[in-house]
């Protein structure tokens, strides 16, 4: 693995962040990159970006972040991309440091209950020692961390939190050319409305089939995959949640159907077979797919302030 680089996210901006003496350890690279935070709830103004201002001072106020009193609150980051995390420093307030005992640090690319579902890194405490301290996790993957703390009636405070990592590779993946745009294949495995966001996030969209030619292109391009597939692909298929007709999540209309209408199942998600050419098939939204997205055509525009609701649900 390369060297380290320093993480740290401001809402909405690009900046410069320079250390700042005494708290950090794990390097002093200046690093322009975007991010956002979020928590669960804020007390007194102390906003969840507070956390990530480039601060390391301990005295809170206008430096720290600190959620409302409350069941399980959490403070979660979003990275700019997928990361391997390497190493993480959190900085405590200089009073009521308690408060930071028995936090849980979570890395993934889910945001199921909030992202705090993720695998888990870390657990941290106060340390008699220091008022910042470093957790290693050892290139776990993830866009979101967060910080959890699973106790009744508490706090979160953060005065300062400092990511290291470095982009993780992209998943597996084959291309080809199709009618006025590009088709990929992805070897990663997600749920309909995970893969749905992938696609949205590093291509156009979901693929949509239009008509023969593009079935066609699709047939090939799953014969000659370098990698394994799941029995199905997701696709743009969508059924309708008040009715039985289906729609493309780009917008183009349904004119050409390969339906298997002998094994159908009650799901409103639909997705290719891998092994049957030219065979539509709806499966549950929950199961974890490869999947096919394109670039080019028509651009649906989507847009999430946030993304704090499940996604793997029909």
């Amino acid at each position: 693995m390369g060297s380290s680089r320093l993480i740290c996210s401001f809402i909405g901006v690009l900046i410069h962040l320079r250390e700042s003496p005494g708290c950090s350890a794990a390097s002093s690279i200046d690093v322009p990159l975007r991010g956002a935070a979020v928590q669960s709830s804020t007390y007194a103004g102390w906003s969840a970006g507070q956390a990530i201002d480039g601060s390391c001072s301990p005295d809170g106020n206008d430096s720290c972040s600190h959620t409302g009193e409350m069941d399980n609150p959490w403070w979660r980051l979003q990275l700019d991309g997928v990361y391997r995390v390497s190493v993480i420093e959190i900085t405590n307030r200089n009073i009521a440091r308690d408060r930071l005992d028995g936090v849980e640090i979570h890395i993934g690319n889910s945001l199921v209950n909030n992202g705090n579902d993720n695998p888990r890194c870390a657990i941290i405490h106060d340390v008699p020692d220091g008022l910042t301290q470093t957790v290693h996790c050892w290139g776990m993957e993830g866009m979101y961390v967060n910080f959890y703390k699973p106790f009744n009636t508490t706090y979160l405070m953060l005065c300062e939190v400092k990511v290291y990592g470095e982009l993780a590779p992209p998943p597996p993946s084959i291309s080809t050319p199709g009618v006025g745009m590009n088709v990929t294949l992805v070897g990663k495995r997600l749920c309909w409305s995970d893969a749905l966001f992938y696609c949205r996030d590093y291509h156009w969209d979901l693929l949509t089939l239009r008509g023969p030619v593009e079935q066609e292109i699709v047939d090939h391009l799953v014969a000659r995959a370098p990698f394994p597939l799941t029995s199905h692909l997701w696709v743009g298929l969508r059924r309708s949640i008040l009715g039985s007709s289906w729609f493309w999540m780009s917008g183009d209309p349904m004119d050409f159907t390969q339906w298997d209408e002998a094994s159908q199942e009650p799901s409103p998600c639909g997705g290719v077979s891998s092994i049957e050419r030219s065979t539509w098939r709806q499966r549950f939204c929950g199961e974890h797919l490869n999947f096919i997205c394109f670039t080019g055509g028509k651009k649906v525009r989507f847009f999430s302030t946030t993304r704090v609701k499940p996604t793997c649900k029909n």
